[in-house]
C-alpha cells in the first residue's frame, strides 16, 4: 500500500517523520516503529490496542482530575482524554518538535485550558514534573532505539508528586523480558508488590498499573461500575481492554 510522507524534519535527537498510510497517519522517529497514530475520520477511536489499556488507570481511579503524562508522541492520548473526560492533562516529552507536529497532524489543541505542555530530559537528575500533584501518570516513553530506562531519581520524583491514592500505569515492551524485570523492580520499590498488568493480545505492549495500597476485589467492582458513566469512546477502549486485566504478583519489599 502507497504511504504519503506529510513531513520530515530533523531535530536535535534525529529525525521525525508523519507518514499516511491507508487512512492512518503515524509518527515515526526514523525508522518503522509507529510511536502515534490516529484515523482522523474516525477520531474517538484509539488506533493503538496498548493506548486502549492505558485508560485503564482511569478507570481504577475514583476521580482521576489531574492526569500527568511522560511521553506526548503524537499527542494522541492527550487529545483523547482532553475530549472525552474532564480531567487536566500535563504532559511531558524531550522533543520540542513534537508539539506543533501533535497540532498539525494529530489533531492537539495545544492552547486547551486543560493541557499543559513541558518539554524536558526527564533523565536528567535534577528533573522534576512541572504539575504539583498528579492522581494518575501514565508513562509511555519511548525513542529511536525502544523503551526508555528511567533513572532511579525520576521515578521517585514521579512518586513524590503522585496523590496518596493515586495510580502509575506504564507502557512496557515485553521484547527484553530482563528489562520488563527491571521496571517492574523499580516500580514495586516505592509500590505495593502486587500490581495489575493488561497484556494486549497479538502485541509485546504489556501496561503496568501500580499504587500504594494493595488490590482488593471491591476495587474492580467499584471501576466496573464506573465505566458505565464515562463518555462513550473512552467507555469502549476501557471495556475493551477491561478484557486483558490481571494480577501481577510481586515479592514483598524487605526493610
Amino acid at each position: 500500500m502507497k504511504h504519503r510522507i506529510l513531513e520530515n524534519q530533523r531535530d536535535a535527537f534525529g529525525t521525525l517523520e508523519v507518514i499516511e498510510q491507508g487512512g492512518e497517519v503515524a509518527l515515526h522517529f526514523g525508522n518503522h516503529t509507529a510511536q502515534s497514530a490516529w484515523r482522523p475520520e474516525q477520531p474517538e477511536r484509539l488506533s493503538f490496542a496498548y493506548y486502549r489499556a492505558l485508560t485503564l488507570p482511569l478507570a481504577l481511579h475514583p476521580d482521576p482530575a489531574r492526569i500527568g503524562m511522560l511521553g506526548l508522541g503524537g499527542g494522541v492520548m492527550a487529545k483523547f482524554l482532553l475530549e472525552h473526560t474532564d480531567s487536566s492533562i500535563h504532559a511531558v516529552d524531550l522533543r520540542e518538535a513534537l508539539g506543533p507536529i501533535a497540532a498539525r497532524h494529530f489533531g492537539l489543541d495545544p492552547d486547551h485550558p486543560r493541557l499543559s505542555l513541558a518539554f524536558a530530559d526527564v533523565t536528567a537528575p535534577d528533573w522534576r514534573p512541572h504539575w504539583q500533584r498528579a492522581d494518575v501518570i501514565l508513562l509511555d516513553v519511548f525513542d529511536q532505539d525502544g523503551m526508555v530506562q528511567l533513572p532511579d531519581a525520576t521515578v521517585a520524583a514521579l512518586v513524590d508528586s503522585l496523590d496518596d491514592g493515586g495510580l502509575v500505569g506504564l507502557n512496557v515492551w515485553r521484547n527484553t523480558m530482563s528489562a520488563v524485570v527491571d521496571v517492574h523492580r523499580q516500580f514495586s520499590a516505592h509500590f505495593h508488590h502486587d500490581a495489575l498488568v493488561a497484556h494486549v493480545p497479538e502485541r509485546m505492549n504489556s501496561v503496568l498499573i501500580y499504587r500504594r495500597r494493595p488490590w482488593r476485589p471491591a476495587d474492580l467492582e467499584d471501576a466496573l461500575r464506573r465505566l458505565r458513566d464515562t463518555a462513550r469512546p473512552l467507555r469502549r477502549a476501557q471495556a475493551e481492554a477491561w478484557q486483558w486485566l490481571q494480577p501481577l504478583r510481586g515479592q514483598p519489599r524487605t526493610r
